[in-house]
């Protein structure tokens, strides 16, 4: 589990896929949202779940009757989801995807086109002006996604925070020496987002810190890519060990070089974890497990009907598609799509939570991925359980479930993997 032993001190211790935020072109070398092939599906949130959106995306436009997603990214999560609840309709520019897996953007039409979806890694009683999921509209989780702390990639000094430290790290900005946590010294070099993003309430949710004083003391990045670009510049510099930041799993993953994932030491532990075993794996064991306290299942919402599902029928899909409750056409790879944004799909997962940063319980799926997953993300075998082998029938394992994920490379055609259930 890669546990970095740290005392409890305010001072901290010591890819695959990657979708990149594209430059917006000039207004007028945008196509219309509405010219774009296929059907169309119009969304809306925030950065941190732009990954997992634009791999699957990028599938879904690659089939032979393609479906186009058009996702309106305003500034933050809560925004999204106002989008999605309000009455007026998204207006400006999109991003969407093409079949390549090129992040484009589009020109909205004048009227504005409808949002059917919109999703964040929270609930939205943590959005201003909500107190929890408006009337006549659905919530829905998909693949878990954690938050992390992260590092210019050039510090080497520092490896792990704690709860305390983030307390007042973003609580206090380092405004004055007997609130300031070394080496994070500089206000100009912590970095944040908006009081209405999904990573800045979690740190707020976590810390005890208001979200608003989490955004008010800080250097405020527009996303989360941002908070990348911002971190990634101080490489190389005298300012390296000051630059902190924190950024969802899915953004953080896909720019190692540029920044370094910190190992978190929750509140009541006794050492940091990483949210991988190590700092150099993807496998997300401590997620998994539960020893890494700060993830979230990506929240994804829609306006339903009497039975509770997506009025809208291509938003059903796509929902179902990433909530595992619709099965994928033909040409669409859903759990490979998970991985691409380095999200961990639910049927990994050995713990749960009911709620925002809500107590852990252990979880099991109803059709266990956990095997699999650990072979995916694991290549060279070297971290992956004992416990987990390929296998072509039932009868190759302990368990005596071997499921089946068509050709695989690690036994031949056909081959699966063995799963607890």
């Amino acid at each position: 589990m890669s546990c970095l032993q740290r005392g409890r001190v305010l001072v901290a211790g010591v890819g695959a896929c990657v979708v990149l935020a594209a430059a917006i072109d000039a207004r007028a070398a945008n196509p219309n949202c509405s010219s774009l092939p296929g059907t169309l599906i119009y969304g809306a949130g925030g950065s941190s779940q732009q990954p997992i959106i634009g791999t699957l995306a990028t599938q879904l436009a690659a089939l032979a009757s393609p479906v186009t997603i058009i996702y309106s990214d305003s500034g933050s999560a809560c925004a999204g989801y106002s989008d999605l609840v309000t009455p007026t309709p998204a207006t400006g520019t999109a991003l969407y995807w093409t079949a390549a897996g090129v992040q484009s953007s589009c020109q909205l039409d004048a009227g504005g086109d409808p949002v059917t979806f919109a999703v964040m890694g929270n609930a939205p009683n943590l959005c201003s002006g909500f107190t929890g999921l408006s009337a006549g509209f659905g919530q829905f989780l998909g693949p878990v996604q954690p938050i992390d702390f992260v590092v210019p990639s050039s510090q080497t000094s520092q490896e792990s925070i704690s709860t305390e430290a983030a307390y007042y790290i973003w609580g206090f900005g380092a405004s004055d020496a007997e609130r300031t946590v070394n080496p994070w010294n500089t206000p100009a070099n912590i970095f944040t987002r908006s009081a209405s993003s999904f990573v800045t309430l979690f740190v707020g949710l976590d810390t005890g810190v208001p979200a608003a004083t989490v955004a008010a003391t800080h250097t405020v990045e527009p996303n989360n890519q941002g908070t990348v670009t911002a971190l990634s510049a101080l490489n190389g510099t005298a300012g390296a060990a000051s630059g902190i930041g924190a950024v969802s799993g899915e953004v953080a993953d896909g720019n190692r070089s540029a920044i370094s994932v910190l190992a978190y030491q929750h509140t009541g532990q006794s050492c940091g974890y990483w949210p991988d075993s190590t700092p150099e794996s993807f496998d997300k064991e401590n997620v998994r497990s539960g020893q890494y306290w700060l993830w979230s299942p990506v929240h994804l919402f829609a306006a339903v009907d009497q039975t509770g599902n997506p009025t809208d029928p291509n938003t059903k899909s796509l929902i179902g598609y990433l909530t595992g409750s619709v099965t994928a056409p033909a040409g669409v790879n859903v759990f490979a799509a998970e991985l691409a944004a380095y999200t961990v799909p639910q049927c990994a997962m050995h713990v749960w939570r009911d709620g925002d940063l809500a107590p852990l319980y252990s979880f099991q799926p109803p059709a266990s991925c956990s095997c699999q997953f650990d072979f995916a993300e694991n290549t060279a075998h070297a971290l992956v359980p004992s416990t987990c082998t390929t296998c072509t029938t039932d009868s190759d394992c302990a368990t005596n479930h071997c499921r089946s994920i068509g050709t695989g490379a690690d036994a031949g055609a056909n081959a699966g993997y063995c799963e607890v259930n």
